[in-house]
C-alpha cells in the first residue's frame, strides 16, 4: 500500500502535466475560460484590477508600435502594396494603442480586456507579416516582439493564444491579399528594423526592470510585517526567537579571550492587568507603546528588542561588557519609574527584569530563555520594580511565601486602583 501510493502520485503529476500540455496546444482549450480554482478572488473583487498593468503595456505598444510601423512601411516600400494598407498601418501604429488603452480602461476588469489587447495585437502581426509577403527581417522582428509581450505578460497560456491567433490572421491575410511568399529584406528594410531591434528590448528592459523593484520592495514590506508586532512594533515573538537561535550559535562559535559577551534581559510591566481592568485596553495599549518608546531609545542600534507576548519584553544585548549590560539594564528600570510626562507615561508601571549572561554551559538556546524567566520570577517575588542578574545559586521562594506575595501585590493593587485619580 505504502509502496504503491508514490506511484500513484507520481502517475497523477505525469497525467497532470500531459493535459496542461494538451491545453496548451489545443485552442479551444487557450480560448475558453479557465475553471475556478480555490484561491481565486471572487468576480466582484477582479472589477477595476489592472489598471497599472494597462498603463505599462500602454507605453510599450506606444513606443513598440510607434518604432514597428517604419519596419512595415520599408517593407512596402520595398513591394509597393494598395493604400487601404497604408492607411490601415498608420491606424495601427499611432491610433491604436490610445484606443486600446481607453478599451481596456473602460472595461470592468482592465486587466483581462488588456490581456485581449495583446492577442489582438498578435492577430496584427501575423497580418502584417502577410502583407509584406513573407518580408523575413521584418517577419522575425515582429514575431520575436510579440512573443516577448506576451510571455512577460502572461507566461506560454498567453504565448500560445498570441501565436494562434497570429497564424490564424496570417493565414487569412495570405488568401485575403492573395499574397506571394518573398522573404528577401533589401539594405533599407533592414535598417530601418534596426531601432526597433534596439529600442523596444530597452523599453521592454526598463518596464521589467521598474516592475522587479516594486515588487521587491513589496516583498520587503511583507517580511517586515511577517516580523513585527503590530502594536509596538518591535520583533514579534517568532521572529525575535529565531534571531535568538542565531545569536546564540554566534556566540558558541565565538568562545574566546578578548570576546566581549551577550546578555539576555527578560522585562515585565509590573500592575499591567490592573492599567487594563482600570483604565481599559485602549490605556493599556498606550502603555505597551510607550514602553516600547522607552526600549528603543534607550538601548542601541545592535540591541535586538522584542516583544514576547502580553507585557512581557526581551532584548539581546550583544557585544557588551558585564559592567555596561548591568548599567543599561537598571537605567531601564529607572526611567520606567519615572515615566510620568505625556509622551511617555506608563500610568503607574514599573518593571521587573531578569538579566543573564551567555555561558558555554547552556546546552540550547531555551535554556538561556528559562534563566531570563527564572530572574525576572525572582525580581517579581523580592518586590517588583528591581533587577535581577542570574547565578546558579538564584532560587525562587517556596509557594507558600509566594503566595503571601501575591496576596499582599493584590491588595496594593486594590488600594492603588481606588487612589489613582483618573
Amino acid at each position: 500500500m505504502s509502496s504503491s501510493s508514490p506511484k500513484r502520485r507520481e502517475k497523477d503529476g505525469a497525467r497532470q502535466r500531459l493535459a496542461a500540455l494538451l491545453d496548451l496546444l489545443n485552442p479551444l482549450a487557450l480560448y475558453r475560460a479557465r475553471p475556478g480554482r480555490p484561491d481565486d478572488l471572487p468576480p466582484e473583487e477582479l472589477i477595476g484590477k489592472g489598471v497599472r498593468f494597462v498603463n505599462r503595456i500602454y507605453m510599450l505598444r506606444a513606443i513598440g508600435l510607434g518604432v514597428g510601423f517604419f519596419c512595415v512601411a520599408a517593407a512596402f516600400v520595398q513591394n509597393p502594396v494598395a493604400w487601404p494598407l497604408w492607411v490601415l498601418l498608420v491606424f495601427h501604429g499611432y491610433l491604436w494603442p490610445h484606443l486600446a488603452r481607453v478599451w481596456a480602461l473602460g472595461s470592468a476588469i482592465p486587466y483581462r480586456a488588456e490581456r485581449r489587447n495583446l492577442v489582438i495585437d498578435a492577430a496584427f502581426g501575423g497580418f502584417w507579416i502577410a502583407a509584406m509577403d513573407g518580408n523575413l527581417v521584418p517577419s522575425a522582428v515582429i514575431i520575436s516582439l510579440l512573443s516577448m509581450d506576451n510571455i512577460a505578460a502572461g507566461g506560454m497560456r498567453l504565448f500560445m493564444r498570441g501565436l494562434y491567433a497570429t497564424l490564424a490572421a496570417g493565414l487569412s491575410g495570405w488568401f485575403l491579399l492573395d499574397a506571394h511568399f518573398q522573404p528577401q529584406s533589401d539594405i533599407a528594410t533592414v535598417i530601418a528594423c534596426l531601432p526597433m531591434m534596439m529600442l523596444y528590448p530597452l523599453a521592454l528592459g526598463e518596464s521589467t526592470y521598474r516592475m522587479s523593484k516594486k515588487l521587491a520592495e513589496r516583498s520587503r514590506q511583507f517580511e517586515m510585517v511577517s516580523q513585527m508586532d503590530g502594536l509596538t512594533h518591535l520583533f514579534n515573538r517568532r521572529y525575535w526567537e529565531s534571531l535568538l537561535i542565531e545569536e546564540f550559535a554566534v556566540r558558541n562559535q565565538q568562545q574566546g579571550p578578548g570576546q566581549k559577551g551577550a546578555f539576555l534581559l527578560l522585562l515585565d510591566l509590573d500592575h499591567f492587568k490592573r492599567i487594563n481592568d482600570t483604565h481599559g485596553h485602549l490605556v493599556g495599549d498606550e502603555v505597551l507603546r510607550n514602553f516600547s518608546r522607552l526600549l528603543r531609545t534607550r538601548l542601541r542600534e545592535d540591541d535586538l528588542i522584542g516583544r514576547y507576548g502580553g507585557e512581557e519584553f526581551v532584548v539581546i544585548l550583544r557585544d557588551i561588557t558585564p559592567a555596561d549590560a548591568l548599567m543599561l539594564s537598571q537605567r531601564i528600570i529607572d526611567e520606567a519609574r519615572n515615566s510620568t510626562t505625556a509622551e511617555n507615561n506608563l500610568w503607574g508601571c514599573t518593571v521587573s527584569a531578569g538579566l543573564v549572561p551567555f555561558t558555554p554551559d547552556m546546552e540550547a538556546h531555551f535554556v538561556w530563555l528559562q534563566r531570563a524567566d527564572h530572574a525576572m520570577y525572582c525580581a517579581k517575588e523580592d518586590g517588583r520594580d528591581r533587577l535581577v542578574l542570574w547565578d546558579a545559586a538564584l532560587a525562587r521562594k517556596p509557594p507558600e511565601a509566594r503566595d503571601a506575595t501575591t496576596m499582599d501585590a493584590k491588595k496594593a493593587d486594590v488600594f492603588g486602583a481606588a487612589t489613582r485619580p483618573l
